[in-house]
C-alpha cells in the first residue's frame, strides 16, 4: 500500500472515530497486514449486558478486569466497528483493528486462537461472531503498548 494511500485512510479514520481517540496505522511483520489502532482516553462504563454464554458469564465473574472490557466492546466499541470502521475500510482484509484503553482491549481478527499461549501476559477472551469470519478478542492487560508492539512483530497470523 502507498504512503499516500494509508495517509487518505488514516484521515477517513480519524473522522469516523471520536475526536478524543488518537489514531495510527501501522504496518505488521505481516506482508500486507496493517494494524489500525484506536487509542480510547477513557471510557465510563454503566451497567450491565445480559452474557447468554454460561462459560463466558463464569469468567467475567472471576475476573473483574474482563468483565469491564467486555462491558466497554459492547457499549462503546461493537457499533462503532460493525457500523462505521468495516464500512470506512470497505471490509478490507488487509487491516486488523484493535481498539485500546487504559488496560482494556479489543481486538477484531479474522483467525481464531491468535493469543493463545500468552495468557500469562493478559486476560482474553475469543469470541466468535455471528458473522463467520470475523473473531472478537476482548481483554485486559497491564501495558497495551507492550501488546500493540508484540502484534506488529509478530509472524503469527492476525
Amino acid at each position: 500500500m502507498e504512503r499516500e494511500q494509508i495517509i487518505a485512510l488514516l484521515k477517513r479514520v480519524q473522522n469516523v472515530c471520536p475526536p478524543e481517540c488518537k489514531v495510527e496505522i501501522v504496518p505488521t511483520k505481516q506482508k500486507e497486514i496493517y494494524l489500525i489502532i484506536v487509542q480510547f482516553p477513557s471510557a465510563e462504563i454503566n451497567g450491565n449486558v445480559c452474557v447468554k454464554n454460561e462459560k463466558l458469564r463464569a469468567v467475567m465473574a472471576k475476573n473483574p478486569a474482563l468483565k469491564s472490557a467486555y462491558l466497554w466492546e459492547k457499549q462503546k466499541i461493537h457499533n462503532l466497528h460493525y457500523e462505521i470502521m468495516l464500512p470506512t475500510l470497505n471490509d478490507d482484509i488487509r487491516f486488523r483493528t484493535i481498539y485500546c484503553c487504559g488496560s482494556k482491549f479489543v481486538f477484531y481478527a479474522h483467525t481464531f486462537g491468535f493469543f493463545e499461549g500468552h495468557a500469562n501476559i493478559f486476560d482474553y477472551v475469543g469470541i466468535r461472531e455471528n458473522d463467520e469470519d470475523m473473531y472478537t478478542y476482548v481483554g485486559s492487560c497491564r501495558n497495551t503498548d507492550l501488546l500493540i508492539g508484540y502484534m506488529v512483530s509478530t509472524f503469527e497470523k492476525l
